[in-house]
C-alpha cells in the first residue's frame, strides 16, 4: 500500500508538466513569457486580429465601438468606417481583403471591408440572455467560419458558406469564454477566458489539449503569429496590448 501512495503522488507530480500536441505528439508543457506590453489610446479593446503580411492589427473598441488598424505597437494606422452596437471579436479573412466582426447583444455576424464597408451580414439565432452572447469569431485555413457564445452556455457554433449554422455544441471548460483564434500550424483553436483568466488550446475532436494560465482577467482578445509562436492579447480593462512568446 505504501508503494502505491508513492507511485500516485509521482504521477501527481508528471501530469502537470506533461501535455500533448495537436497532432497527438507528446510534448512538454509551455508557458506563456510576456515579451512587451503596449497602452493603447482607445477604451476597451474586446477583440484582435493580426495580419502577418503587413505586420498589422485589427481591433475592435468596446468603449466607441470602433474597428481600429494599429501597427505592431498599438498605435492608431486608421479608424474604419464602422458603427458598431456591442463589438465584440474579430477575424481577418483568409483572403487578407476584409474582417468577420461579431454582435453580441444582436447575435450579428458581419464581414466588412478594410475600410469598413458592410460586404454582408446574418443574425445567427441564438438563444440566451442578450449580454452572454457572441464573444468571438474564427476562421480557419479553409474559411470555415466560427463562432464563439460567453455563457449561459457556451458554445461553439460552426457556419456553413451561407452564413447559416452547420454545427454547435455547448462547451464548459471555462467559466466563461471571451474569445478564440484558429492557429493553422498547429490545427488547433486558442480560446480566451476572462473570468478563468486562461487560454486553452482545443480542438472539436479532443477537447482541452493544454491550458495557459494568465495574470489578470479581462484579457477579452486573442490574435496568434504560429509561425513565430506568439500570441497577441488585448485587456479591455487595463486598455493595453500584450504580446506572450511560447518560448
Amino acid at each position: 500500500m505504501k508503494f502505491k501512495n508513492i507511485f500516485f503522488a509521482g504521477l501527481l507530480w508528471i501530469i502537470p508538466f506533461t501535455s500533448f500536441s495537436c497532432a497527438g505528439e507528446t510534448d512538454s508543457a509551455s508557458q506563456l513569457h510576456a515579451i512587451v506590453t503596449y497602452q493603447l489610446s482607445f477604451g476597451e479593446p474586446s477583440g484582435i486580429a493580426f495580419d502577418e503580411a503587413q505586420n498589422v492589427f485589427w481591433i475592435v473598441s468596446g468603449a466607441d465601438q470602433k474597428v481600429y488598424k494599429t501597427d505592431s505597437t498599438g498605435a492608431i494606422l486608421q479608424i474604419l468606417k464602422y458603427d458598431g452596437d456591442d463589438l465584440e471579436g474579430i477575424a481577418l479573412d483568409t483572403s487578407k481583403k476584409s474582417l468577420w466582426i461579431v454582435e453580441e447583444r444582436k447575435r450579428e455576424l458581419l464581414q466588412i471591408d478594410l475600410d469598413g464597408n458592410i460586404l454582408r451580414s446574418a443574425v445567427i439565432p441564438i438563444t440566451g440572455p442578450l449580454n452572454s452572447g457572441f464573444e468571438g469569431v474564427a476562421q480557419d485555413e479553409n474559411g470555415n467560419i466560427f463562432i464563439l457564445n460567453e455563457k449561459e452556455p457556451g458554445r461553439f457554433i460552426e457556419l456553413n458558406s451561407d452564413l447559416s449554422v452547420k454545427a454547435q455544441r455547448e462547451i464548459y471548460f471555462a467559466d466563461d469564454f471571451s474569445d478564440m483564434v484558429f492557429s493553422p500550424k498547429e490545427k488547433c483553436f486558442f480560446v480566451l477566458s476572462d473570468e478563468s483568466s486562461s487560454m486553452y488550446k482545443w480542438t472539436k475532436e479532443r477537447g482541452v489539449i493544454q491550458k495557459f494560465l494568465l495574470p489578470l482577467h479581462k484579457f477579452e482578445g486573442v490574435a496568434v503569429n504560429a509561425a513565430a509562436d506568439k500570441f497577441f492579447l488585448v485587456n479591455d480593462a487595463t486598455n493595453e496590448l500584450t504580446i506572450y512568446s511560447l518560448k
